[in-house]
């Protein structure tokens, strides 16, 4: 499974890296978002384990991932541990567009569920749960940071 959602925000690609790699103040903006908890830090304070949750449609969802903030590349990593997204990984990129940052999320998962064909999980995983939450979360960033408060 391959999922993509992007945004254009109007801001440099360093003020966006630099709020969206702070996950734990995205409830005080996300409203879909309930915690974005570190169970480790790495050393140097680019990353760690982190549990992450949120609501969809008032379906509560929490999964827990490695993350790594890259600062010199303006980039963000997720390997998601547990449970039903294990192995998936998550790309964040920062790219300059011709009015401030074009901010892409691109989910990648080798869906192995064995009762339960590919499409039906792509739609389940893919369009269901990560397509609706990626929107909410880049639409959530480019309000706060284009909005300011």
């Amino acid at each position: 499974m391959h999922a993509h959602k992007q945004i254009e925000i109007a801001v440099s690609r360093e003020e966006a890296f630099a709020l969206a790699s702070d996950l734990e103040r995205w409830p005080e903006f996300l409203p879909h978002y309930r915690s974005n908890e570190f169970l480790t830090r790495a050393p140097g304070g680019d990353g760690g384990i982190v549990k992450m949750a949120c609501v969809r449609s008032g379906i509560p969802l929490s999964w827990v991932s490695v993350y790594r903030a890259d600062a010199a590349r303006l980039q963000m990593r997720f390997q998601h541990l547990k449970p039903l997204t294990r192995g998936m990984e998550v790309r964040w990129e920062f790219t300059p567009s011709p009015h401030g940052v074009r901010v892409e999320i691109i989910h990648d998962f080798e869906l192995d569920w064995p009762l339960v064909g590919p499409w039906i999980a792509d739609a389940v995983v893919g369009r269901f749960l990560i397509d609706h939450v990626a929107g909410l979360t880049l639409e959530g960033l480019k309000a706060r940071l284009e909005g300011g408060s």
